[in-house]
């Protein structure tokens, strides 16, 4: 199998497999790390609506840092990287899109999660010549209680390249920290992030934080299927003529996809065949969103429909997190904005595939709840 360009990703079908073949099954799976992140929308700036800080320490990516800006008018994104990173530009194409990549040599950059709090200070000048400079350090000695978050990254994303799932087992919001103030500063001025109401009982800054990441991507545009070398490893039904599951790991984790019934082998549907069944996908045991799959066979195709139907569930969340996820449902609906739909010819034949929004999540209930 190979691959071809704008969104599609191949495979081929054959009419009659041998009978020790392995399966067709149109299913890419893949897993990345991230040691830390730190991210804010901001409230009133007119150029920008928000940033993200990541840094990287791991043998695909290297050692360094990288920052992003969002921009308010189209939510075009400019990201700065440090010489020497590995990172995949096409993961950056949120909001509207990827807007500039520059190599950028910061003139401060570290990111430090501790047991007791963050400490953070990156500073660089942007595509426009503005000097940035963010420092936060909210350390206090005092060990914090983080919760388990799975990041609506994806509500974000107008055209999806992939379903992406980025799960941060690590999260946490920037506690208010007397006489230490978070400082934002663009263009020598103070830029004011979004808040969350109630800060005076909850004491926190709207500014997230977390450590320990992992970014899924399942069935990315491009990617051959694990059955057929493609990113993931195969788990096949004992008579090897279907996928149970798909895994993949990174930093000591797994995630899966796992198919009930079993994923069947896209040359064995015959024309006029149906086969429907769920889907699952989880990292380390805990399961984030899932659906519905159907097969559905023709003379000289097979239909393949991945609906994504679970909102994510989270659970053992500290008390705020909880009722920001409730009431502001985007967090935990977000991912039940997705499906993927593909078409194989029966015979030496590209697979054509793609994913696609089928609703939008235009966050106004977030940004109208934090002022952002």
């Amino acid at each position: 199998m190979t691959a071809r360009s704008d969104h599609d990703s191949v495979g081929e079908r054959e009419t009659a497999p041998p009978p020790h073949a392995v399966p067709v099954c149109p299913v890419s799976l893949r897993m990345n790390e991230m040691a830390a992140m730190l991210n804010a929308e901001l409230a009133d700036h007119l150029l920008y609506d928000g940033f993200e800080i990541q840094r990287f320490d791991d043998a695909e990516h290297g050692t360094g840092m990288m920052a992003f800006l969002s921009r308010r008018a189209d939510r075009t994104v400019d990201c700065y990287v440090e010489p020497g990173l590995r990172l995949d530009r096409r993961m950056y194409g949120i909001g509207g899109g990827l807007r500039s990549w520059n190599e950028t040599v910061f003139d401060a950059a570290s990111l430090d999660v501790a047991e007791d709090g963050v400490a953070v200070h990156v500073a660089f000048t942007d595509v426009d010549g503005h000097p940035i400079d963010i420092a936060i350090d909210d350390r206090d000695g005092t060990p914090r209680r983080r919760g388990a978050l799975l990041a609506p990254v994806g509500a974000g994303i107008d055209r999806p390249v992939s379903l992406m799932l980025v799960w941060m087992p690590q999260f946490d919001l920037v506690r208010d920290v007397r006489d230490r103030e978070p400082m934002i500063r663009i263009d020598g001025e103070v830029a004011a992030v979004g808040r969350l109401p109630g800060a005076g009982v909850h004491h926190r800054h709207l500014i997230k934080y977390a450590a320990g990441l992992r970014i899924v991507e399942f069935n990315r545009d491009l990617d051959a299927p694990a059955t057929a070398g493609g990113p993931g490893s195969v788990e096949l039904t004992q008579d090897g003529r279907a996928v149970s599951a798909v895994s993949a790991t990174s930093g000591g984790s797994v995630a899966q996809v796992a198919f009930t019934p079993a994923f069947p082998d896209l040359r064995r549907v015959d024309a006029g065949d149906e086969r429907a069944g769920e889907w699952r996908i989880g990292v380390d045991g805990r399961t984030l969103t899932g659906g519905t799959w159907t097969v559905a066979g023709a003379a000289d195709r097979a239909e393949v429909h991945l609906i994504v139907t679970r909102r994510w569930r989270p659970r053992g969340l500290p008390w705020l997190m909880r009722v920001v996820t409730t009431v502001i449902p985007v967090f935990r609906r977000w991912p039940t904005s997705y499906a993927w739909r593909a078409t194989m010819p029966s015979v030496d034949g590209a697979m054509r595939s793609r994913w696609e929004r089928t609703r939008t999540e235009d966050g106004a209930q977030y940004r109208q709840a934090t002022g952002s």
